[in-house]
């Protein structure tokens, strides 16, 4: 064999399937595309290249045209010119800022920076956008039309700007959470959450104690440096609603322009209860009850000794006032606590979608809706408990209708158990989650209006409802009941109050049980049966059990707290509660309240006599509330006179609607009035205007702002653009 000869034998080469010719002619094409590509790209490098080149000979063409000045403006070579930017404001900073044209607030020091000295024979030359502010928007712009500034006019700028956000930092801010964007007008009216009046209470009380409050309004809206507010005025108009304002928006300019945040509010107008009890009376928290406990024995006693407290009723529902108070109801001996601190309140009914008997917008969202009863009992530590669970089927409509409901008593025993057929055609018997079959149906007669009928009887007026995320079933039952525990509320693993955990899984996990196993569907006797054992089981252990955002706080206190805020706010119940003014005042704060002789009668029924002060005696060192009694159609303007002067003003207006024979004349009036009342508060003052919504009519709506200074506007403006 020769040396650097290779040979082959003689054995032949296999030929090539179809497959392999395929992959070969798919290569082909790919290679063909790729080489098209990098041919459009050599291009672009061209292109771009080109385009560098004529700018930069532009660019030395205006130096030339400019000698012994430089200017900065952003160009192809980006990183370079941006250390030269950073260079020049280090510099002309060194040289020009001293510390006592710092501004007094602590957040933000002055830059500290050491830089080379400038080069004296050149002046620098900053290019900026036309928006500057007064004093600077003389100076020739150049060839991009940017107004031109020298060293020294750049460093004056630089020191105004800081200056400026220094002052932003300190300015009170306000914004909605999610829940509060629910709340928004922005928001379909179908999809619309309201919030309640004693949201916007929490607000009004944090504005004046910050963290001290005891009720903070955390769950739907954030206020930021509250210390900084100058003072709050709250103009709360009675007899207009949200469908006033909303049918005659443009009549309301004032509202418009100035209040960017509008949310719909469940005023007490719709369930037939006090809107000045709703705001000037705040409900005990739990630390203050247990200290009230400790010092009289009991509630009663302490409201007999203490001439702060009030009892106060909130009703939603039908309840009849009995003559025994709660306390002299013993709890059953498997409860360490008592039952009712498990109930939803009518904040937390709202926000988990259970039908309420409210007037306003979600009065035709539950029209064909029916009470569990004719007339309800106050809830007590042994009212007894049912679990409900019911089953559903997709119909023609598109909807879940009711198919099957069971109601299982504190023993576990069946109460109640039937099968429904709906008035629809079902299109989807969900097996795989109901368990409703064809054949199940067949034979029923059972409609809704006859579980109706059946619950409504067989219900005492004091049950207490147990069950996991019960709205749906409830729902589905077109029924509504004030007393409600939700399993998927009180537990809760996720840490999240917004991600629920699966029934099956609450079930494995603290009851050691498997439920909803198989594709044959859920059973709702088995599933009322776990609802009500994890409620016992609850009971028989603490207020953190099973809750991970309570356990995660490690404080018993802080979780009675919150509970005995949830009771406080429990639907149809007494409670003791205190003047929001004592609250205020307690901080050193002045409070003042207008409006006519039976508005300042209903607020002074809330406050103790050595707290308020009738009449002009504003210099009083002992009482701290300042009424001023006005009529209703001078209440607005005595509120300009006074605003300032108070750290907390509330200004209540009386429209009679049954008077006033031209409704938008009345409407430019309320328009007048909110538009006064806007100009006369203070920058960085908060002011919040509430229309109290009709009885058997509209919601209410509320408007929140808080004024900024003129120039805090426009340094945010010029801070946002640099």
């Amino acid at each position: 064999m020769l040396e650097g000869v290779t040979t082959f034998s003689n054995t032949k080469m296999k030929p090539l399937t179809s497959k392999q010719l395929q992959r070969i002619e798919k290569k082909k094409k790919k290679m063909a595309a790729y080489l098209e590509i990098a041919k459009l790209n050599d291009k672009d490098r061209e292109a771009k290249a080109l385009m560098h080149r004529n700018r930069e000979e532009s660019e030395s063409s205006d130096a030339d045209s400019n000698t012994g000045a430089r200017t900065l403006r952003e160009g192809p070579s980006r990183k370079r010119h941006k250390k030269d930017n950073d260079t020049l404001l280090q510099n002309t900073e060194e040289t020009t800022v001293d510390e006592s044209s710092q501004p007094e607030c602590p957040e933000d020091p002055p830059d500290q920076k050491d830089g080379p000295e400038p080069e004296p024979e050149l002046e620098p030359v900053v290019s900026f956008p036309n928006n500057l502010p007064p004093g600077f928007s003389d100076h020739a712009t150049g060839p991009s039309g940017k107004v031109q500034l020298s060293g020294d006019e750049f460093a004056q700028l630089k020191r105004e700007l800081r200056e400026r956000k220094n002052r932003l930092k300190c300015i009170p801010r306000f914004r909605l959470k999610e829940v509060g964007e629910w709340a928004s007008l922005t928001v379909k009216e179908d999809e619309r959450t309201p919030l309640f009046l004693t949201d916007i209470q929490h607000l009004l009380m944090c504005s004046m104690l910050g963290h001290h409050s005891p009720y903070q309004p955390s769950r739907w809206c954030q206020l930021e440096k509250y210390n900084r507010l100058s003072h709050t005025v709250v103009l709360l108009i009675e007899g207009l609603s949200l469908y006033d304002f909303q049918a005659h928006e443009s009549l309301f300019p004032a509202i418009t322009d100035n209040f960017s945040n509008r949310i719909e509010i469940i005023t007490p107008l719709a369930y037939n209860g006090s809107i000045i009890e709703e705001m000037a009376a705040a409900p005990l928290t739990g630390t203050q009850k247990d200290r009230l406990l400790k010092q009289f024995g009991s509630l009663e006693v302490a409201m007999k000794e203490r001439e702060d407290l009030f009892k106060i009723f909130r009703a939603i529902f039908p309840v009849f006032e009995p003559s025994w108070s709660n306390s002299q109801v013993t709890r059953p001996l498997s409860d360490r606590y008592s039952r009712t601190q498990l109930l939803l309140s009518p904040t937390q009914l709202v926000e988990e979608n259970y039908p309420l008997p409210l007037k306003g917008e979600l009065r035709a969202r539950y029209a064909d809706f029916v009470l569990t009863k004719d007339l309800y009992h106050e809830v007590t530590h042994n009212s007894p408990m049912f679990g409900l669970d019911c089953e559903m089927c997709r119909t023609t409509t598109g909807e879940l209708e009711l198919t099957r409901v069971s109601i299982v008593n504190e023993k576990l025993e069946v109460v109640y158990e039937t099968y429904v057929k709906p008035y629809n055609n079902i299109t989807d018997y969900l097996t795989r989650y109901s368990g409703i079959t064809k054949e199940l149906l067949s034979d029923v007669i059972v409609r809704l209006e006859d579980v109706q009928k059946n619950i409504k009887s067989l219900l005492p007026p004091d049950a207490i409802l147990v069950g996991q995320s019960l709205n749906f079933d409830l729902m589905a039952l077109k029924m509504m009941h004030p007393y409600v525990i939700d399993t998927s509320v009180i537990y809760n693993i996720t840490g999240d109050r917004f991600r629920k955990t699966k029934l099956a899984l609450l079930a494995h996990r603290f009851l050691g049980e498997a439920i909803q196993q198989g594709n044959k569907g859920h059973c709702s006797v088995e599933d009322s049966s776990t609802c009500m054992k994890l409620t016992q089981l609850k009971l028989a252990n603490n207020l953190e059990y099973g809750d991970a955002i309570l356990a995660g706080r490690r404080s018993a206190a802080l979780a009675q707290h919150r509970q005995m805020q949830v009771m406080a706010d429990s639907p149809s119940r007494h409670e003791i509660a205190t003047s929001i003014f004592s609250h205020v005042t307690k901080m050193d704060k002045s409070a003042a309240i207008v409006g006519c002789e039976e508005v300042i009668d209903k607020y002074s029924s809330y406050m103790s006599e050595s707290m308020i002060s009738i009449g002009d005696d504003s210099h009083s060192d002992n009482k701290a509330v300042q009424c001023f009694v006005t009529e209703n159609e001078t209440v607005a303007s005595q509120t300009c006179d006074i605003a300032r002067e108070y750290s907390f003003t509330i200004a209540h207006i009386q429209v009679d609607r049954a008077e006033c024979d031209n409704e938008i004349k009345m409407f430019k009036r309320v328009n007048r009035w909110c538009r006064a009342v806007w100009e006369s508060i203070a920058n960085n003052g908060m002011c919040v205007v509430i229309l109290s919504g009709q009885q058997r009519g509209a919601n209410g709506a509320c408007f929140i702002q808080i004024k900024r200074p003129p120039t805090a506007d426009h340094a945010l403006t010029t801070v946002r653009h640099q």
